[in-house]
């Protein structure tokens, strides 16, 4: 019985010293704040092994970090110093003379390390992990507050001093990269003669500290590609143009590679929507919500006139855009999914419409009635064939008519789009251009009425209307004459002061 006893002890001693020859290591991370969403190569914190004091050294072993995300930068699809990086050094920065392999990859959904750890590392030596790129680009990670970016570590042969489901938290959320560009004194066009007012500066701001990136490298090249802010610009009406200026605070202006531009860039009608670059060229400042600011150098409005109304608006996204994960070139961001609300750049606005009046107009049942025809002329033959007179744009639009009874009795005004198709109209209750609209004031005046004796004052969104009226007792009287042509003239305050007439 002593024999087996003693067996037993030798065996358990043995087991022991086994199990105790290995060094322990320590896990410290850096903690990111937050990283862009669409990013298709985030960086993420980095991770230190420490080995302990007092304790063996290192025997030949494993560390494996598991990512709850794909890893963008394995070392399968990037080379050089893009790739994920894994270096081992003493207690003063000195890289030893070993560095442990690893290998980086991805399986399934999940980004993995696997660390070599050679035989022989002892205190104060650290294993770091660090320019690990990571994909957050599904839209589920966007909103993302903590926990974002994570890693569980694990170790075969040598020991961690944190438990082994523990998740090391590497970038905490995951958030809009840039707000939604604000337009301070967006830019109004006079659809009559195109006179405008307003700078349309752009101001572009990051929405969060580090969205910018902090590095940034002049004159950019492939080998330090910098952050990029893409500007959509749509619609851009035609005979518009806006130029946009090179330098922009502390980015310029480049194309979709980050190679900058020697002259500004002038946007036209050639194509809708139009985009511009803007690459970041000095340092950002991680301490601080940085911004620029984008502003057009000139806009040119050609004949012809009157334009039609438009609305020009500007959103952004990071660039560079990809579709899938990048095999090189880091940061990028998923193709057309981080776009942000658009803001108002331009209008193109003013008097878009005809005034007409008819300045008697009666109908009595069985007595009188008052018949009206009103034509959209924005449908013409042209300039050339107009003998050199400026031809309309086609437009279509509602008529709106107003009653005034010698009795002062109020009536309720006409509006087309409660009548579609009547009349001349289109289904939406709209006079196309080309069309007339042919009706009697009995046929327009709510059912209430049963006699009217007045004026009418009637509103057309369209310009270049026309109209003719005639009163008739359908027997032995008729008399018809064209209708007024209303003109304004407005103060500042936008009030009509006086009517003039233009025929």
């Amino acid at each position: 019985m002593k024999k087996t006893i003693l067996i037993a002890a030798v065996m358990f001693l043995a087991l022991s010293v086994s199990a105790f020859a290995q060094s322990a290591y320590t896990v410290s991370m850096e903690t990111l704040d937050r990283v862009a969403c669409c990013g298709l190569a985030e960086l993420t914190g980095s991770i230190a092994f420490t080995a302990v004091a007092d304790t063996p050294a290192s025997i030949t072993g494993t560390i494996t970090l598991r990512y709850n995300v794909q890893i963008a930068n394995t070392g399968t699809n990037t080379s050089g110093a893009e790739r994920v990086r894994v270096s081992a050094v003493d207690d003063d920065g000195n890289l030893l003379s070993q560095q442990p392999p690893f290998v980086a990859d991805n399986d399934g959904t999940n980004g993995r390390i696997v660390i070599t750890v050679p035989a022989g590392y002892t205190y104060p030596n650290t294993i770091n992990v660090y320019n690990v790129r990571v994909d957050v680009s599904a839209p589920a990670k966007c909103g993302t507050t903590t926990g974002a970016v994570s890693a569980v570590a694990t170790a075969t042969g040598n020991r961690l001093t944190i438990g082994e489901t523990d998740a090391i938290d590497l970038v905490k959320g995951v958030a809009p990269a840039i707000l939604a560009p604000s337009v301070a004194s967006p830019i109004a066009i006079d659809a009559t003669n195109g006179t405008y007012t307003g700078t349309g500066a752009i101001l572009i701001r990051e929405n969060f500290y580090t969205a910018f990136g902090t590095t940034g490298v002049f004159p950019v090249t492939t080998a330090n590609q910098q952050t990029l802010v893409r500007l959509k610009i749509s619609p851009i009406p035609a005979d518009l143009a806006i130029r946009f200026p090179i330098t922009a605070g502390n980015f310029r202006l480049s194309d979709s590679a980050g190679t900058t531009a020697a002259i500004p860039a002038t946007l036209t009608t050639n194509v809708n929507p139009q985009y511009l670059y803007y690459v970041m060229a000095a340092a950002s400042n991680p301490g601080a919500q940085d911004s620029f600011t984008v502003t057009p150098e000139l806009v040119t409005v050609d004949a012809p006139f009157p334009k039609a109304p438009a609305t020009i608006t500007v959103s952004a996204s990071m660039a560079p855009l990809k579709a899938t994960s990048p095999a090189s070139l880091f940061p990028q961001f998923i193709l057309d999914t981080c776009e942000t609300s658009a803001a108002t750049l331009a209008t193109i606005s003013g008097v878009m419409n005809t005034v007409l009046m008819v300045p008697f107009a009666p109908w009595e049942e069985d007595v009188f009635d008052t018949g009206i025809a009103i034509a959209n002329t924005t449908l013409d033959p042209g300039t050339i064939a107009l003998g050199g007179f400026q031809g309309a744009i086609q437009q279509v639009g509602k008529i709106k008519i107003y009653f005034y009874n010698n009795d002062g009795v109020a009536i309720a005004a006409y509006d087309s789009t409660a009548h579609p198709g009547e009349h001349g109209l289109d289904a939406s209750g709209l006079l196309p251009a080309g069309r007339m609209f042919i009706a009697m004031l009995s046929e327009l005046l709510p059912e209430t009425v049963t006699g009217f004796s007045g004026y009418m004052i009637i509103v057309t969104d369209f310009t270049n209307a026309h109209g003719e009226y005639f009163i008739s007792d359908w027997e032995a009287f008729t008399h018809g004459s064209l209708m007024l042509v209303v003109t304004g003239s407005n103060t500042s305050a936008g009030r009509t002061v006086e009517y003039g007439l233009d025929q």
